[in-house]
């Protein structure tokens, strides 16, 4: 009896430090993969910094400018005989009659608020002096 009960205890704490040990090494493992993915991440901040430092590079105005200097394109403000004014085109009612039939009957029955704010005139193109 008191040999099966002491080698039920070694193969008990045997069984506990195994688990212990294999508990270890698998959080070892998980490290490695997490330090590994933050490589990764870093690797990707990096790669998109520079990917917005050459993409605000490729739209200054002064890297446009050299561009146009390399392939002797020169460019000028238009002159006021260059210019054509045309009135504002009035928007084209498309919707069918029918529709707006419908709408109309729906506003009927609608809550309107108190206080309505009314939208600003846009501005038109002024003319340049």
């Amino acid at each position: 009896m008191r040999l099966s009960k002491f080698t039920g205890i070694v193969f008990l704490v045997t069984m506990v430090t195994f688990l212990r040990t294999q508990q270890r090494v698998d959080a070892i493992l998980y490290s490695y993969e997490i330090k590994a993915k933050e490589r990764q991440i870093e690797k990707l901040l990096d790669q998109e910094r520079d990917l917005h430092y050459n993409i605000a590079r490729l739209k200054a105005p002064q890297y446009l400018e050299g561009i146009l200097e390399e392939n002797c394109v020169k460019m000028v403000m238009p002159e006021r005989w260059q210019l054509i004014e045309t009135n504002r085109v009035a928007k084209v009612d498309v919707e069918p009659r029918i529709v707006q039939l419908g709408r109309n009957f729906a506003a009927l029955f609608t809550l309107k608020s108190e206080a309505q704010a009314t939208p600003a005139k846009k501005m038109v193109n002024k003319k340049r002096k």
